[in-house]
Protein backbone atom coordinates (compact mmCIF):
# COMPACT_ATOMS: atom_id res chain seq x y z
CA UNK A 1 0.00 0.00 0.00
CA UNK A 2 1.39 3.59 -0.87
CA UNK A 3 2.44 5.53 1.91
CA UNK A 4 -0.44 7.92 3.01
CA UNK A 5 -3.09 6.20 1.84
CA UNK A 6 -5.76 5.43 4.93
CA UNK A 7 -5.78 2.00 6.17
CA UNK A 8 -9.37 1.30 4.40
CA UNK A 9 -7.08 2.11 1.24
CA UNK A 10 -6.86 -1.23 -1.10
CA UNK A 11 -7.71 -5.05 -0.19
CA UNK A 12 -5.80 -5.54 3.16
CA UNK A 13 -7.89 -6.80 6.32
CA UNK A 14 -9.91 -3.22 7.09
CA UNK A 15 -10.60 -2.88 3.19
CA UNK A 16 -11.58 -6.58 2.95
CA UNK A 17 -13.70 -6.07 5.79
CA UNK A 18 -15.53 -3.22 4.57
CA UNK A 19 -15.96 -4.81 1.23
CA UNK A 20 -17.49 -7.81 2.83
CA UNK A 21 -19.96 -5.46 4.87
CA UNK A 22 -21.31 -3.55 2.23
CA UNK A 23 -21.95 -6.96 0.10
CA UNK A 24 -23.54 -9.13 2.68
CA UNK A 25 -25.23 -6.05 4.33
CA UNK A 26 -27.43 -5.27 1.12
CA UNK A 27 -30.10 -8.16 1.42
CA UNK A 28 -31.34 -7.38 4.93
CA UNK A 29 -31.22 -3.78 4.66
CA UNK A 30 -33.61 -4.08 1.18
CA UNK A 31 -35.61 -6.79 3.43
CA UNK A 32 -36.38 -4.63 6.24
CA UNK A 33 -37.31 -1.99 3.93
CA UNK A 34 -39.16 -3.77 1.70
CA UNK A 35 -40.79 -5.50 4.79
CA UNK A 36 -40.52 -9.12 3.27
CA UNK A 37 -37.43 -11.75 4.20
CA UNK A 38 -38.64 -14.72 2.16
CA UNK A 39 -36.14 -13.93 -0.24
CA UNK A 40 -33.34 -12.85 1.90
CA UNK A 41 -31.70 -15.90 2.32
CA UNK A 42 -31.04 -16.67 -1.44
CA UNK A 43 -29.76 -12.99 -1.52
CA UNK A 44 -27.41 -13.20 1.32
CA UNK A 45 -25.99 -16.98 -0.16
CA UNK A 46 -25.20 -15.47 -3.69
CA UNK A 47 -23.72 -12.28 -2.39
CA UNK A 48 -21.60 -13.85 0.26
CA UNK A 49 -21.16 -16.74 -2.61
CA UNK A 50 -19.89 -13.70 -5.19
CA UNK A 51 -17.36 -12.22 -2.63
CA UNK A 52 -15.52 -15.59 -1.64
CA UNK A 53 -15.52 -16.82 -5.34
CA UNK A 54 -13.86 -12.92 -6.32
CA UNK A 55 -10.71 -13.91 -7.25
CA UNK A 56 -10.03 -10.91 -9.11
CA UNK A 57 -9.79 -10.28 -12.65
CA UNK A 58 -10.70 -7.92 -15.32
CA UNK A 59 -14.60 -6.16 -14.55
CA UNK A 60 -15.57 -9.16 -17.24
CA UNK A 61 -13.64 -12.07 -15.14
CA UNK A 62 -15.18 -10.60 -12.67
CA UNK A 63 -19.07 -11.06 -13.90
CA UNK A 64 -18.50 -14.30 -15.07
CA UNK A 65 -17.63 -15.03 -11.37
CA UNK A 66 -20.66 -13.33 -9.88
CA UNK A 67 -22.78 -15.03 -12.52
CA UNK A 68 -21.04 -18.26 -11.56
CA UNK A 69 -22.08 -17.11 -7.74
CA UNK A 70 -25.87 -17.01 -8.64
CA UNK A 71 -26.10 -20.27 -10.51
CA UNK A 72 -24.54 -22.43 -8.12
CA UNK A 73 -27.30 -20.59 -5.59
CA UNK A 74 -29.63 -21.04 -8.24
CA UNK A 75 -29.58 -24.76 -8.83
CA UNK A 76 -29.11 -25.34 -5.63
CA UNK A 77 -32.43 -24.02 -4.55
CA UNK A 78 -34.09 -26.09 -7.80
CA UNK A 79 -32.57 -29.01 -6.47
CA UNK A 80 -33.98 -28.33 -2.91
CA UNK A 81 -37.35 -27.30 -4.45
CA UNK A 82 -37.53 -30.83 -6.08
CA UNK A 83 -37.34 -32.49 -3.33
CA UNK A 84 -39.40 -30.48 -0.84
CA UNK A 85 -41.70 -32.17 1.50
CA UNK A 86 -40.03 -35.68 0.80
CA UNK A 87 -37.76 -36.69 3.13
CA UNK A 88 -35.67 -39.59 1.74
CA UNK A 89 -35.39 -37.39 -1.54
CA UNK A 90 -34.12 -34.79 0.29
CA UNK A 91 -31.10 -36.79 2.41
CA UNK A 92 -30.02 -38.21 -1.25
CA UNK A 93 -30.07 -34.75 -2.32
CA UNK A 94 -28.11 -33.45 0.10
CA UNK A 95 -25.40 -36.46 0.14
CA UNK A 96 -25.09 -36.17 -3.20
CA UNK A 97 -24.55 -32.14 -3.22
CA UNK A 98 -21.82 -33.44 -0.32
CA UNK A 99 -20.31 -36.39 -2.31
CA UNK A 100 -19.84 -33.36 -5.25
CA UNK A 101 -18.00 -31.05 -2.43
CA UNK A 102 -16.00 -33.85 -1.93
CA UNK A 103 -14.57 -34.08 -5.35
CA UNK A 104 -13.39 -30.96 -5.81
CA UNK A 105 -12.43 -29.56 -2.18
CA UNK A 106 -8.97 -29.94 -2.56
CA UNK A 107 -8.67 -28.86 -6.21
CA UNK A 108 -9.05 -25.31 -5.20
CA UNK A 109 -10.79 -22.82 -2.41
CA UNK A 110 -13.18 -21.42 -5.16
CA UNK A 111 -14.45 -24.80 -5.53
CA UNK A 112 -14.82 -25.75 -2.57
CA UNK A 113 -16.93 -23.04 -1.30
CA UNK A 114 -19.44 -23.12 -4.55
CA UNK A 115 -19.97 -26.76 -3.83
CA UNK A 116 -21.02 -26.34 0.07
CA UNK A 117 -22.87 -23.26 -0.83
CA UNK A 118 -24.58 -25.49 -3.59
CA UNK A 119 -25.35 -27.94 -0.42
CA UNK A 120 -26.63 -25.05 1.69
CA UNK A 121 -28.98 -23.77 -1.08
CA UNK A 122 -30.86 -27.13 -1.59
CA UNK A 123 -30.70 -27.14 2.04
CA UNK A 124 -32.59 -24.04 2.55
CA UNK A 125 -35.09 -24.84 -0.11
CA UNK A 126 -35.62 -28.27 0.81
CA UNK A 127 -36.27 -27.97 4.47
CA UNK A 128 -36.57 -24.09 5.40
CA UNK A 129 -37.93 -21.64 2.30
CA UNK A 130 -40.00 -22.36 -0.82
CA UNK A 131 -38.19 -21.44 -3.88
CA UNK A 132 -40.57 -19.37 -5.39
CA UNK A 133 -39.65 -17.81 -9.51
CA UNK A 134 -39.56 -14.22 -8.43
CA UNK A 135 -36.25 -16.06 -6.52
CA UNK A 136 -34.15 -15.73 -9.96
CA UNK A 137 -34.61 -12.02 -10.39
CA UNK A 138 -33.51 -11.55 -6.38
CA UNK A 139 -30.57 -13.64 -7.27
CA UNK A 140 -29.64 -11.81 -10.45
CA UNK A 141 -29.89 -8.66 -8.65
CA UNK A 142 -28.33 -9.14 -5.55
CA UNK A 143 -25.15 -10.70 -7.93
CA UNK A 144 -25.09 -7.45 -10.03
CA UNK A 145 -24.79 -5.85 -6.47
CA UNK A 146 -21.96 -7.98 -5.59
CA UNK A 147 -20.20 -7.53 -8.73
CA UNK A 148 -20.73 -3.39 -8.76
CA UNK A 149 -19.17 -3.82 -5.24
CA UNK A 150 -16.38 -5.43 -6.35
CA UNK A 151 -15.76 -3.42 -9.11
CA UNK A 152 -16.75 -0.10 -7.78
CA UNK A 153 -14.29 -0.89 -4.75
CA UNK A 154 -11.10 -1.34 -7.17
CA UNK A 155 -12.09 1.68 -9.20
CA UNK A 156 -12.60 4.14 -5.86
CA UNK A 157 -9.15 2.71 -4.04
CA UNK A 158 -7.15 2.80 -7.59
CA UNK A 159 -6.77 -1.21 -6.87
CA UNK A 160 -6.53 -3.26 -9.61
CA UNK A 161 -6.63 -7.17 -8.07
CA UNK A 162 -5.05 -9.52 -10.95
CA UNK A 163 -6.77 -12.62 -11.30
CA UNK A 164 -6.37 -15.70 -9.17
CA UNK A 165 -8.21 -18.01 -10.41
CA UNK A 166 -7.39 -21.57 -11.40
CA UNK A 167 -7.66 -22.40 -14.69
CA UNK A 168 -9.37 -25.59 -15.95
CA UNK A 169 -6.43 -27.52 -17.56
CA UNK A 170 -4.96 -27.19 -13.42
CA UNK A 171 -7.99 -28.63 -12.25
CA UNK A 172 -8.21 -31.30 -14.76
CA UNK A 173 -4.88 -32.55 -14.00
CA UNK A 174 -5.15 -32.64 -10.21
CA UNK A 175 -8.57 -34.74 -10.14
CA UNK A 176 -7.01 -37.17 -12.61
CA UNK A 177 -3.79 -37.88 -10.35
CA UNK A 178 -6.35 -37.65 -6.96
CA UNK A 179 -8.97 -39.97 -8.36
CA UNK A 180 -8.91 -43.28 -6.08
CA UNK A 181 -8.77 -40.64 -3.17
CA UNK A 182 -11.08 -38.26 -4.06
CA UNK A 183 -14.01 -40.93 -4.64
CA UNK A 184 -13.11 -42.97 -1.13
CA UNK A 185 -13.29 -39.29 0.47
CA UNK A 186 -16.47 -38.62 -1.50
CA UNK A 187 -17.83 -41.80 -0.22
CA UNK A 188 -17.19 -41.25 3.44
CA UNK A 189 -18.40 -37.80 3.74
CA UNK A 190 -21.57 -38.78 1.95
CA UNK A 191 -22.17 -41.42 4.87
CA UNK A 192 -21.15 -38.47 7.49
CA UNK A 193 -23.55 -36.28 5.61
CA UNK A 194 -26.33 -39.01 5.27
CA UNK A 195 -25.75 -39.66 9.11
CA UNK A 196 -25.68 -36.22 10.86
CA UNK A 197 -29.06 -35.34 9.27
CA UNK A 198 -30.85 -38.77 9.60
CA UNK A 199 -30.26 -38.74 13.26
CA UNK A 200 -30.31 -34.74 13.98
CA UNK A 201 -34.25 -35.54 12.40
CA UNK A 202 -34.85 -38.64 14.61
CA UNK A 203 -33.71 -36.04 18.05
CA UNK A 204 -36.11 -33.97 16.27
CA UNK A 205 -34.01 -30.83 16.00
CA UNK A 206 -34.83 -27.97 13.94
CA UNK A 207 -32.46 -27.52 11.93
CA UNK A 208 -30.82 -30.80 11.20
CA UNK A 209 -29.14 -29.23 7.23
CA UNK A 210 -26.87 -27.36 9.65
CA UNK A 211 -25.22 -30.20 10.81
CA UNK A 212 -24.91 -30.93 6.96
CA UNK A 213 -23.33 -27.80 6.70
CA UNK A 214 -21.08 -28.59 9.69
CA UNK A 215 -19.73 -31.49 8.18
CA UNK A 216 -18.59 -29.69 4.93
CA UNK A 217 -17.32 -26.79 6.33
CA UNK A 218 -15.12 -28.95 8.58
CA UNK A 219 -14.59 -32.32 6.64
CA UNK A 220 -11.18 -31.84 4.27
CA UNK A 221 -8.51 -34.53 3.03
CA UNK A 222 -5.83 -32.82 5.04
CA UNK A 223 -6.84 -34.62 8.58
CA UNK A 224 -4.74 -32.37 10.91
CA UNK A 225 -6.72 -29.12 9.01
CA UNK A 226 -9.73 -30.96 9.77
CA UNK A 227 -9.26 -31.59 13.28
CA UNK A 228 -8.23 -28.18 13.79
CA UNK A 229 -11.10 -26.61 11.87
CA UNK A 230 -13.74 -28.51 14.32
CA UNK A 231 -12.27 -26.92 17.23
CA UNK A 232 -12.28 -23.65 15.43
CA UNK A 233 -15.97 -24.62 14.42
CA UNK A 234 -17.25 -25.63 17.59
CA UNK A 235 -15.69 -23.17 19.68
CA UNK A 236 -16.95 -20.17 17.63
CA UNK A 237 -20.05 -21.61 17.63
CA UNK A 238 -20.56 -21.80 21.47
CA UNK A 239 -18.68 -18.01 21.54
CA UNK A 240 -20.93 -16.46 18.76
CA UNK A 241 -23.74 -18.01 20.09
CA UNK A 242 -23.40 -17.06 23.77
CA UNK A 243 -22.51 -12.95 22.55
CA UNK A 244 -25.45 -13.60 19.84
CA UNK A 245 -27.72 -14.52 22.63
CA UNK A 246 -26.87 -11.82 24.93
CA UNK A 247 -27.11 -9.30 22.50
CA UNK A 248 -30.51 -10.75 20.87
CA UNK A 249 -31.65 -10.24 24.78
CA UNK A 250 -31.06 -7.10 25.28
CA UNK A 251 -31.75 -5.68 21.86
CA UNK A 252 -34.65 -6.40 20.38
CA UNK A 253 -35.38 -3.94 17.93
CA UNK A 254 -35.54 -4.45 14.22
CA UNK A 255 -32.91 -1.63 13.92
CA UNK A 256 -30.68 -2.55 16.64
CA UNK A 257 -30.56 -6.30 15.29
CA UNK A 258 -29.28 -5.03 12.39
CA UNK A 259 -26.60 -2.76 13.86
CA UNK A 260 -25.53 -6.19 15.35
CA UNK A 261 -25.25 -7.87 11.74
CA UNK A 262 -23.43 -4.96 10.59
CA UNK A 263 -20.76 -5.82 13.53
CA UNK A 264 -20.48 -9.18 13.40
CA UNK A 265 -19.92 -8.48 9.56
CA UNK A 266 -17.34 -6.02 9.90
CA UNK A 267 -15.40 -8.33 12.70
CA UNK A 268 -15.71 -11.32 10.43
CA UNK A 269 -11.91 -10.85 9.00
CA UNK A 270 -10.49 -9.22 12.11
CA UNK A 271 -11.50 -11.89 13.76
CA UNK A 272 -10.01 -14.62 11.42
CA UNK A 273 -6.94 -13.18 11.45
CA UNK A 274 -6.50 -13.40 14.87
CA UNK A 275 -7.92 -16.88 15.56
CA UNK A 276 -10.26 -19.17 13.37
CA UNK A 277 -12.40 -19.62 16.40
CA UNK A 278 -13.19 -15.57 16.23
CA UNK A 279 -14.10 -15.74 12.75
CA UNK A 280 -16.21 -18.64 13.11
CA UNK A 281 -17.28 -17.12 16.28
CA UNK A 282 -18.46 -13.97 14.10
CA UNK A 283 -20.55 -16.17 11.15
CA UNK A 284 -22.53 -17.63 14.26
CA UNK A 285 -23.51 -14.86 15.64
CA UNK A 286 -24.44 -13.34 12.39
CA UNK A 287 -26.61 -16.22 11.20
CA UNK A 288 -28.37 -15.83 15.04
CA UNK A 289 -29.03 -12.50 14.95
CA UNK A 290 -30.49 -13.24 11.16
CA UNK A 291 -32.91 -15.87 12.39
CA UNK A 292 -33.68 -13.52 15.07
CA UNK A 293 -34.28 -10.56 12.95
CA UNK A 294 -36.77 -12.55 10.96
CA UNK A 295 -38.58 -13.68 14.34
CA UNK A 296 -39.21 -10.31 15.25
CA UNK A 297 -40.52 -9.09 12.09
CA UNK A 298 -42.61 -12.13 11.86
CA UNK A 299 -43.27 -12.11 15.52
CA UNK A 300 -42.25 -15.88 15.95
CA UNK A 301 -40.11 -17.05 18.76
CA UNK A 302 -37.05 -18.27 17.58
CA UNK A 303 -34.74 -20.34 19.83
CA UNK A 304 -31.55 -20.25 16.95
CA UNK A 305 -28.67 -20.44 19.45
CA UNK A 306 -29.18 -23.71 21.63
CA UNK A 307 -30.14 -25.00 18.17
CA UNK A 308 -26.98 -24.14 16.12
CA UNK A 309 -24.74 -25.28 18.71
CA UNK A 310 -26.93 -28.62 19.14
CA UNK A 311 -26.50 -29.36 15.31
CA UNK A 312 -22.78 -27.83 14.60
CA UNK A 313 -21.60 -30.32 18.05
CA UNK A 314 -23.66 -33.16 16.03
CA UNK A 315 -21.88 -32.50 12.38
CA UNK A 316 -18.53 -32.22 14.11
CA UNK A 317 -19.07 -35.69 15.82
CA UNK A 318 -19.96 -37.28 12.58
CA UNK A 319 -16.58 -35.50 11.17
CA UNK A 320 -14.66 -37.06 13.48
CA UNK A 321 -15.95 -40.49 13.45
CA UNK A 322 -15.62 -40.25 9.30
CA UNK A 323 -11.94 -38.37 9.69
CA UNK A 324 -10.74 -41.80 11.85
CA UNK A 325 -12.65 -43.83 8.69
CA UNK A 326 -10.75 -42.28 5.98
CA UNK A 327 -7.43 -42.35 7.96
CA UNK A 328 -8.08 -46.44 8.55
CA UNK A 329 -9.32 -47.07 4.73
CA UNK A 330 -6.39 -44.88 3.53
CA UNK A 331 -3.65 -47.42 5.68
CA UNK A 332 -5.61 -50.68 4.65
CA UNK A 333 -4.96 -49.50 0.82
CA UNK A 334 -1.40 -48.46 1.57
CA UNK A 335 -2.09 -44.57 0.61
CA UNK A 336 -0.22 -42.22 2.49
CA UNK A 337 -1.56 -40.57 5.40
CA UNK A 338 -2.64 -36.95 5.10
Amino acid sequence: MAEGLPRWHGDGLLGRSLRFTATVMAPMAAGLSLHQNYWVGYALLTCILGFTLDTGGTARQRAALFATAGLVVLAGAMLGALVAGHLWLTAIALVATAALYALVEAVHPSAAFAARFFCLATAIAALDVPFLPGDVGVMAIFAAYAWLVSVGWDVMTGLRRASTAPTLSAIAVHLRATRGERLLFAGIVSVAVAASFLVGRLLGLPHPHWAVFAVVIVLRDDTHFSRRMMVDLVLGTVLGAGAAFIYGALVTSPAGLMTGLTLAALVRWPGQRLHGALGMAAMAAFIILLLQLVGTLMAVPIHAAADRVADVTLGCAFALAALMVNARLRRWLGWQPV
